[in-house]
């Protein structure tokens, strides 16, 4: 029978339609190279391989064999992370905070920035404002629509400080995980991922360990829904599994 296909190929399909035989290699190492000899027989039978030198011939199929046992491992490999990965996010919480608006507080270098955190993290803890980012000289932090009006009138009787609106109309995707997923790979690899398939793309990326492994992702507002679905489809399909 003629064939245009590769050894390699020919090899791969025959491993893939006789899970027997790939049961035997991975259980006994020893079992390579029989398995190898009777696929070469089988290629020179049944295939135009049969002018190939044997010797060349049943080397290529060992090859084939290896690279097939080791792209097998490495898939199964994968398909265990994930399943770790979503065993975790089984266990998390899930909540998303809609109407935030991203700011900017540049700080003149001559201005004592002390009162001016002690207000913005007094806020903070008021639960007004979302989370802070401090830079030299800067500050940046997300603000609740509902408090925006009081944020700015605060800012505004504070000389030496410029406000800049960096986004508007943005969500928080928060998730509350066991802290031991902070052990776990690739956590927000396979978040991001999910957000991404579905076109939703992230403005930013918090991760805070406190009692619990806390993930923040912050998104466009519009997309808020889609991601909350996103995480609920996958905790109910993880659960009927």
């Amino acid at each position: 029978m003629a064939t245009d296909k590769s050894v390699s190929k020919i090899v791969h399909e025959i491993l893939d339609q006789d899970p027997s035989l790939v049961h035997e290699l991975q259980q006994r190492k020893r079992a390579q190279r029989e398995i190898a000899k009777k696929i070469k027989a089988q290629l020179i039978d049944n295939t135009d391989f049969s002018s190939k030198d044997p010797v060349k011939l049943e080397g290529n199929v060992a090859v084939a064999i290896t690279r097939y046992l080791k792209r097998l491992r490495e898939q199964q490999e994968e398909f265990l992370g994930v399943k770790r990965v979503q065993s975790v996010l089984k266990r998390g919480t899930t909540e998303v905070l809609d109407g935030l608006k991203h700011y900017k507080i540049n700080i003149h270098s001559d201005l004592d920035s002390k009162e001016i955190l002690d207000i913005i993290f007094k806020q903070i803890k008021n639960d007004n404002l979302s989370s802070a980012y401090l830079g030299q000289n800067s500050v940046e932090l997300y603000v609740k629509k509902m408090a925006e009006n009081g944020f700015l009138e605060t800012l505004g009787n504070i000389s030496g400080v410029d406000l800049i609106k960096l986004h508007d109309s943005l969500s928080l995707l928060r998730l509350m995980l066991p802290q031991q997923a902070a052990e776990i790979p690739g956590i927000l690899a396979h978040i991001s991922s999910l957000l991404a398939d579905q076109a939703i793309s992230i403005y930013d990326t918090m991760v805070l360990h406190e009692d619990h492994l806390i993930i923040v992702f912050v998104i466009n507002e519009q997309h808020a829904s889609k991601a909350r679905d996103i995480l609920l489809k996958l905790n109910n399909e993880i659960s009927s599994n």
